[in-house]
Formats: structure tokens, C-alpha cells, sequence
């Protein structure tokens, strides 16, 4: 008799299984590497990559919005407000409102183009820069739970005390900057004796409103009830008003777009394409009329019609500091890690363009190399994490600072998960997503004056516990 074979099933081929964030990175790479290629060989002009760029950025935006949640990443915000500040005037050039989208202009006295390098150079950093910011986040992306309050709700009488308590010196504060200003002839004063108008507030209430925005994002972070957060969320900001006419707007609405990501990290539900749009929409019609005031303009009916693209094109005017920082590097570059450090002290030391010394601030340097009389005058430049990450290490040091950055945005989503961690994340996030008009290490100053205001909090804390 035939002895009894085991059974044995057939082999099966082996499948690799291959994600569809690496199917999709590696197409996103390719398509900037055949756009590359089309460049060298002058298919087409600087314009047309110009274009390119921007409509390659706004496919990011595009997938970031649909790969994470409607939205529910920090990397989406950054990679939309990157596409405006430093692609805008691309856009607007798109739909036929400017010309000569690489033109430094701006301050210069005289507008000058790049070179045809220099200008492939400005638009590959763009575009190398968003997409490693991307390709990290969307391969470690995985959706989080909403974060639990059970462990928070207990400090949040002693949050409300401390907000509503310190508002009125907030307001204060802010009446007492916006009278100094308009007293010593507007907006320009304060870029140029910024130290002057922080000192004409007494300490004291320069210390104790350190802990009115930390508790209001607290608030905002720690409640459910929907109309005790409105009611903070307007209160706050209306005593911020007198800063919008003052004209500084950037805190003002990086702040909005940093709250709305906190609202959806919070909730499960669907974020709506119009309420998006209608906020968008708010922000810019905001923008324009501040800064119609701040200019002492008039805004006329009829200049609604375009607003849009003019906004576009004045807000992507911080590829100004990109381009300026290519064309000059060999200028400019001795100083880069010089730039770093003064980023490190600029939310404890306040600099006006009176105190002006070369290799602090990058924006300073790029406003004397190109208009040094207007600098005197007050005028300048915004910043540029872009032009202070080339002026590292060139375009690889754009590349490898750039995947740093993506795992960066990475940590503060996954720090979302949990509501104290998310409290820090939004107060240090409004300075992280304006970094294309802003300092590349901006965020590790508000990181120290944020832990500063929390341990006032905290000591605070330790009182009320004590007393109640």
C-alpha cells in the first residue's frame, strides 16, 4: 500500500505590492524632472515655466486637499499659502494681470530681469522645495482621531479667568501702538523704530499679554461647547482690530487659517468646498482693504472686478527675495548661517531698520542691494525661507533642508492627535506657514516665547489650584 503523502499546496507567485503614495511621488518627480529637461533644451521660455511652476504647485495644493482629509494636515496649509506668496504673481500673469512674472521689481528703482539660469534656478527651488515638503508628509500620512478632552476640561475655568481677565489690557495695548503710529506718521514707522513703539508700552502690560493669546488658543483648543469658542473667538479678535489698522495683517490671517485647522482637526465632519471659498474670499477682500488703509488709498467700486488677480500678483511678490537671493548669492551667502541665528532672537529682540546691520536679516541686505535709499526711507522687503535655504547649499541644500522641513510638518501632525500637544502646535504653526514670507528658523524663537507663556500659565495655574 502506498504510503499516505502529505498534502502540499502549489506555490503561489509572489506579489510586491506597491503603494500608491510611491506610484505617486515618483510621478510627481518625473513630471518635475521631464519639466527640467524641457527647460534645458529652451522649449520653452521663462514665462511659460513660470506658468508651469505655479499650475505645478496648484496640483499639489490640489492633492494635498484630497489625500489628507479635506485638508487635515499642516502641509496643506503651508503648500497653499507657499502657492500664493511666492507663486501669486505667476497666477496672475496666467490670467492676464502683470507681465514679466520673474521681474525683480518691487522696491528697485529700476525693474531688471534674470537670466535665463538664474530664473531656472529661482523656479526649480520653488518647485523641488514644495514637493519634498509633500512626498514626506503624504508617505507617512495615516487619518487621527479627533483629540480627547477628558484630560484638559479641568483647566478650563481658570483659562477663561485668565483670558477675559487680561483683554481689556490686550486691548490696551494694541489702542496704545495703533495711537503711537498714527501719531508718528503710519505704517512706516513702525518698520522703521519698531523698538521706539514696543517701548511705549509700560512692561508690565507687555508681560501680562503674553498669556491672553496663549489662553485664548487654549480655549480654542480645549472646548467643545460651540458658543463659548465663538464668543472668545470674536472677543479676541476684536480687540486685534487696532493691529489690522495698523496694517500688520500676516499674524492676523495666518492665525484664521491656523484656527480653521484646528476646528477641523477637532471634528469628524466634511469640511464644505463654500465655507472654504467664502473664507478665502473674506481674507482677500480683507487684505485689500487694509492695505487700501494702510496707503491711504481709496478703493472704488470698480476695483472689485479685478481684486483677485491684483491680490494674487502683489501677494506672490515675495519671489522678490528668492530671485534676489540667486542673482546675488556670492553678495549674500558669507551670511546665511548668520541669518539663522538673528532668526533664533527675532520674537525677544526688536529690530527697526534704524538699527540696521548687514548680515542680520536677510530681507534688510536684499532691500540695500537693491534700493538702499529707499530702505532709509522705511521701505523693504519681506522675507523668504527659500532664499535662506539656498543661501545654505544651493539647490541641495534647498532639496535636503526641504525634506527636513516635510518631516517637520510631519511631527505637527501627529502632535495633533493629542489636545495639549495641539495647543502647541497652533501657537507656534501661524509663524511655520507664513516661512514663504517669512524666516526659515522663525519658529524656534516662537517656540522658546511659547514655552515662556506656558510656564506663566502654568505657575498660574499652580495659584488657582492653591486658592480654589
Amino acid at each position: 500500500m502506498d504510503a499516505v503523502r502529505p498534502y502540499s499546496e502549489e506555490p503561489r507567485p509572489v506579489r510586491l505590492l506597491v503603494p500608491s503614495a510611491a506610484i505617486e511621488i515618483c510621478l510627481l518627480f518625473a513630471l518635475l524632472g521631464l519639466g527640467v529637461l524641457m527647460f534645458e533644451l529652451a522649449w520653452y521660455s521663462p514665462e511659460q515655466a513660470a506658468v508651469g511652476t505655479a499650475i505645478f504647485l496648484l496640483c499639489l495644493d490640489v492633492l494635498a486637499w484630497r489625500h489628507f482629509q479635506n485638508g487635515r494636515h499642516p502641509c496643506f496649509l503651508f503648500l497653499c499659502v507657499l502657492t500664493l506668496l511666492q507663486a501669486g504673481r505667476f497666477l496672475a500673469y496666467l490670467f492676464g494681470n502683470g507681465s514679466h512674472p520673474l521681474r525683480i521689481a518691487g522696491v528697485a528703482p529700476h525693474s531688471f530681469d534674470l537670466t535665463r539660469s538664474e530664473a531656472g534656478t529661482v523656479l526649480l527651488s520653488l518647485s523641488i522645495s514644495a514637493l519634498c515638503v509633500y512626498s514626506i508628509c503624504r508617505w507617512n500620512y495615516a487619518p487621527i482621531p479627533p483629540p480627547s478632552d477628558s484630560a484638559v476640561k479641568r483647566y478650563l475655568p481658570y483659562l477663561y479667568l485668565v483670558f477675559y481677565s487680561t483683554l481689556p489690557i490686550q486691548l490696551y495695548k494694541n489702542y496704545s501702538y495703533y495711537e503711537f503710529i498714527k501719531r508718528h506718521g503710519g505704517y512706516l514707522y513702525l518698520w522703521i523704530h519698531h523698538g521706539d513703539i514696543v517701548s511705549s508700552v509700560p512692561f508690565v502690560v507687555r508681560a501680562v499679554v503674553l498669556i491672553n493669546a496663549p489662553a485664548f488658543l487654549a480655549i480654542f483648543v480645549f472646548e467643545r461647547r460651540n458658543k463659548w469658542v465663538t464668543l472668545a473667538t470674536v472677543c479676541y479678535f476684536a480687540a486685534t482690530l487696532f493691529t489690522l489698522l495698523v496694517g500688520f495683517r500676516s499674524g492676523v490671517f495666518t492665525l484664521v487659517l491656523v484656527l480653521w485647522y484646528v476646528a477641523r482637526v477637532k471634528s469628524n465632519k466634511k469640511t464644505r468646498l463654500v465655507a472654504l471659498g467664502a473664507l478665502v474670499l473674506m481674507l482677500i477682500v480683507a487684505a485689500s482693504l487694509v492695505q487700501t488703509f494702510r496707503e491711504g488709498g481709496e478703493l472704488d467700486l470698480s476695483d472689485y472686478a479685478s481684486l483677485p488677480l491684483d491680490f494674487l500678483r502683489l501677494q506672490g511678490g515675495s519671489i522678490d527675495v528668492t530671485s534676489a537671493a540667486v542673482k546675488y548669492e556670492k553678495l549674500l551667502s558669507p551670511y546665511a548661517f548668520s541669518y539663522l541665528w538673528y532668526d533664533l532672537q527675532d520674537s525677544f529682540v526688536s529690530r527697526g531698520l534704524q538699527d540696521y546691520i548687514r548680515g542680520q536679516r536677510l530681507p534688510n541686505d536684499v532691500t540695500v542691494v537693491l534700493n538702499p535709499i529707499a530702505f532709509s526711507r522705511g521701505r523693504g522687503t519681506a522675507g523668504s525661507y527659500l532664499a535662506e535655504m539656498y543661501l545654505v547649499g544651493g539647490l541641495t541644500g534647498v532639496f535636503m533642508l526641504s525634506l527636513l522641513l516635510g518631516w517637520g510638518f510631519h511631527l505637527l501632525y501627529c502632535g495633533s492627535r493629542n489636545a495639549i500637544s495641539l495647543f502647541v502646535v497652533a501657537s507656534i504653526l501661524p509663524v511655520i506657514i507664513i516661512m514663504p514670507r517669512g524666516q526659515l528658523l522663525d519658529w524656534g524663537s516662537e517656540l522658546l516665547k511659547t514655552g515662556v507663556s506656558v510656564a506663566a500659565l502654568w505657575v498660574g495655574w499652580l495659584v488657582y489650584r492653591t486658592l480654589i
